[in-house]
């Protein structure tokens, strides 16, 4: 029962690996599908493991292995494999800032802000869903504005609420009534 939250993470993780095998097959809407299933997956991953009591530091660190993954390499080379390798030295370096700033990102969150009841920097799995629907739009100059956009608010200092934690306070307080 313990493993049961690492699975659902390793799932969040091969959805990643598996959005990125459909670009090489330059199937886009098979990548878009496998990042959405890893969306999925990686908002049940925590709960489960707080159900469960199985939360561990080793199931945290997969988590953001698995985040970079699906929400971070997947959809910018999603955005690239659509509209961004029509300009290829902007598009490489779009691609390569969100990823960068995904990692800084998630590195921080685990380093300062694992406990906080509010995010500081765009999640990454919000960022990685918005890219995805930005990609679709199929216009390389609001993609460039999009994904430099989501770059920077994932590395700023901007306060975004923590849905997981709302959900799960409210679930509690439910179970209490």
């Amino acid at each position: 029962m313990k493993n049961i939250p690492s699975m659902i993470t390793i799932g969040n993780f091969i959805c990643g690996i598996l959005a990125i095998c459909s670009l090489f097959f330059h199937d886009i809407y098979a990548a878009a599908f496998f990042i959405f299933v890893g969306m999925f997956l990686d908002f049940f991953d925590g709960m489960v493991a707080r159900k469960l009591n199985a939360v561990s530091d080793i199931g945290k660190e997969l988590d953001s292995f698995a985040d970079l993954i699906t929400f971070g390499v997947a959809p910018s080379m999603l955005a690239y494999s659509v509209t961004l390798h029509n300009i290829p030295f902007i598009g490489i370096l779009c691609t390569l800032a969100y990823s960068i700033c995904g990692v800084i990102r998630l590195a921080r969150f685990n380093v300062h802000q694992s406990k906080s009841p509010t995010f500081i920097g765009m999640p990454i799995p919000f960022a990685g869903i918005c890219l995805v629907l930005l990609s679709f739009m199929n216009n390389s100059l609001v993609l460039v504005i999009g994904i430099c956009g989501l770059s920077y608010l994932m590395v700023s200092k901007i306060k975004f609420l923590h849905f997981k934690k709302l959900v799960v306070e409210d679930s509690e307080e439910s179970t209490w009534k």
